[in-house]
């Protein structure tokens, strides 16, 4: 049965705040009532920029850990299951950069570090990284320095720096 452009106009677009002609359904809650569900404005979607790899890239180059990592850092402070990780690696290290025990903030900035770099066998598992900061980053990677997870603190004491930095 072919329904007129009236009938479906009524029944499937409707006004919502300043905007007409917004398509809606409607379903039934758990109780019994009705309720309406409007379609999302592609507008309200925000737009994210992509950043394309470099093309001379190698993952298995230790020359190119440090762009690597910083790509992660970025990807990983996008997303939800990222930042998750982030606070959970800025808590197990008492808020404080392992390199120079100095606190870890927005303002300061951070990397995420790989104690065992991917090229070298390293995964990108929370065990396997660390939060330094910008700085510290570089030197590490320019001097060749390693670093090491910090010891988690004892209940009664407060959060110690406990990672080493070594020549």
């Amino acid at each position: 049965m072919k329904k007129s452009a009236r009938w479906v106009a009524d029944h499937y677009f409707g006004q919502s705040g300043s905007r007409n002609w917004r398509f809606f359904g409607t379903a039934r809650d758990k109780d019994g009532k009705r309720i309406t569900n409007w379609l999302c404005h592609a507008s309200a979607t925000p737009v994210t920029r992509y950043h394309k790899i470099k093309g001379d890239c190698n993952p298995y180059d230790p020359a190119w850990e440090l762009y690597l990592e910083e790509r992660l850092s970025v990807k990983m402070d996008k997303t939800l299951r990222g930042r998750r990780t982030l606070i959970h690696l800025w808590k197990e290290q008492g808020g404080l950069c392992p390199v120079c025990a100095q606190p870890i903030t927005k303002m300061t900035g951070w990397h995420n570090h790989h104690i065992v770099y991917k090229t070298l066998g390293g995964t990108d598992r929370g065990e396997n990284r660390v939060l330094i900061h910008p700085n510290c980053h570089r030197q590490v990677h320019a001097k060749g320095f390693t670093v090491s997870k910090p010891r988690p603190a004892k209940a009664a004491s407060p959060t110690q720096p406990g990672a080493l930095l070594h020549a």
